[in-house]
């Protein structure tokens, strides 16, 4: 099976497209003991109570860079989470944005998909075809996202650059070649901050003749400090706009869900974590 197939399969089983963020910032993780073990117990402990109450989203998204900024141990922790949430039957997005030159390119994808344990990983296109295909050629069917129109304030800096003679944005040319690379396991990275942008790459890659998956970070969540600034309804009003399939595209939120016991703080953790996941699920499925 494609990572297309695969995720649809997810997503469909799951009865929701929602991707929940794994970054966890120590200051906000509670509990007593060393930084893994903190780490390991507030996401294990975030899945119990998922699997207790059956709320269970399509995939996670740990971001690498939260584990390694802690400890080489703390990749251990990782790579457990991995598994676990894996053996519970989510997809797991091991985001990573790495890119380089084709046999190092080679090397991350191996990092991603045969150490960690991945179902996908999100990369950087900037060097081009020798970055992006080493991920395919390692994949047997992983995913691979590429970041195409980020969610962060900055993306404009380049994303939006005018490109040749008919002044076409950088992002715009990168989507362009998603969908000549595409071969069923090749994903995209937009932002829920850009819905229209969104809307605008849905239907081109629609018009292309293959949608194109999509990972739409940056969703927030009212009383969550840390979250960004797209909305539920601005993302489904552009997939809905663009004719796209609303389960080939995973919604994620990260720090809304992570912390929500800053919203709900009568609630252990995991709990105020799952309410906050399933109104996110209740939300989507009054849109889709």
């Amino acid at each position: 099976m494609t990572y297309q197939e695969r995720l649809l399969e997810r997503t469909r089983a799951a009865g929701n497209p929602v991707c929940v963020g794994m970054d966890p910032v120590l200051g906000k993780i509670p509990g007593t003991g060393s930084p893994e073990e903190r780490i390991k117990r507030f996401y294990s402990e975030l899945l119990e109570a998922m699997l207790a109450r059956n709320v269970l989203p399509a995939a996670v998204k740990p971001n690498i860079a939260f584990y390694e900024a802690v400890s080489i141990p703390c990749l251990i922790v990782l790579q457990d989470l991995i598994a676990a949430y894996r053996a519970a039957g989510m997809l797991v997005v091991l985001d990573a944005k790495r890119g380089d030159i084709s046999s190092t390119s080679g090397a991350y994808a191996k990092m991603a998909f045969r150490i960690f344990g991945a179902d996908a990983v999100t990369a950087a296109p900037y060097m081009g075809l020798d970055t992006i295909k080493p991920f395919q050629d390692v994949s047997q069917g992983n995913g691979i996202y590429i970041l195409v129109r980020t969610s962060n304030p900055s993306a404009k800096d380049f994303q939006d650059l005018a490109v040749g003679p008919e002044g076409i944005p950088l992002y715009r040319k990168v989507a362009e070649k998603v969908a000549d690379w595409n071969d069923g396991n090749l994903g995209a990275v937009v932002g829920a901050t850009a819905p229209r942008e969104l809307r605008d790459l849905l239907a081109y890659w629609k018009g292309r003749g293959r949608e194109v998956p999509v990972l739409i970070p940056g969703i927030a969540i009212a009383g969550v400090s840390g979250g960004q600034a797209g909305s539920v309804a601005d993302v489904y009003a552009a997939i809905k706009d663009a004719g796209s399939d609303p389960f080939l595209h995973l919604i994620t939120s990260s720090s809304g869900i992570n912390y929500a016991y800053e919203k709900y703080p009568a609630l252990k953790p995991a709990e105020a974590s799952v309410n906050a996941l399933e109104e996110l699920i209740s939300e989507i499925a009054g849109r889709i």
